[in-house]
């Protein structure tokens, strides 16, 4: 009898080992399973939609290529709003809110009422706006707009 009970009590021992080492696999598996479920957060995208606050303008003027005017500073708590809808809602303290179509082009470009920007270093807080205006016969001029968020 003593051998058969021995022979129960390992077979016991060893359910009881088998039992706990299958609960803790079931662990392991339903962890990783979650974790493999869970989609990670997407960064946010980098858009130039959205509110912006110049930070600096300048304004250069050419003619026959040679510097005749240049304008430039801190912003003056302008916002430059592009909307979902294609508006960009110009917001100054000095002047009356303006609201003028956008459209975003291909090659990192903006046209704004007709005026075409390059897009420059566009990050998630950050972003230039530059406009070359050619006027012809190395007269032109230049607007560079530094945004933030």
């Amino acid at each position: 009898m003593k051998l058969a009970k021995n022979e129960i009590t390992i077979t016991s021992n060893f359910k009881t080992i088998t039992m706990k080492q299958k609960l803790f696999l079931i662990l392991v598996m339903m962890t990783l399973l979650g974790a493999c479920n869970k989609s990670k957060p997407e960064p946010p995208e980098i858009s130039l939609k959205g509110k912006w606050i110049a930070e600096t303008s300048s304004i250069k003027e050419y003619e026959n290529g040679i510097l005749t005017y240049e304008d430039s500073g801190p912003g003056d708590g302008t916002t430059y709003d592009f909307q979902n809808n294609g508006h960009l809602v110009i917001t100054s303290p000095s002047l009356p809110v303006e609201s003028l179509p956008y459209t975003i082009n291909p090659g990192s470009k903006v046209d704004i009422d007709g005026d075409i920007f390059d897009i420059q270093n566009l990050s998630a807080s950050k972003v230039t706006l530059y406009l070359k205006q050619d006027y012809g016969q190395g007269d032109y001029a230049e607007v560079t707009l530094k945004l933030k968020r």
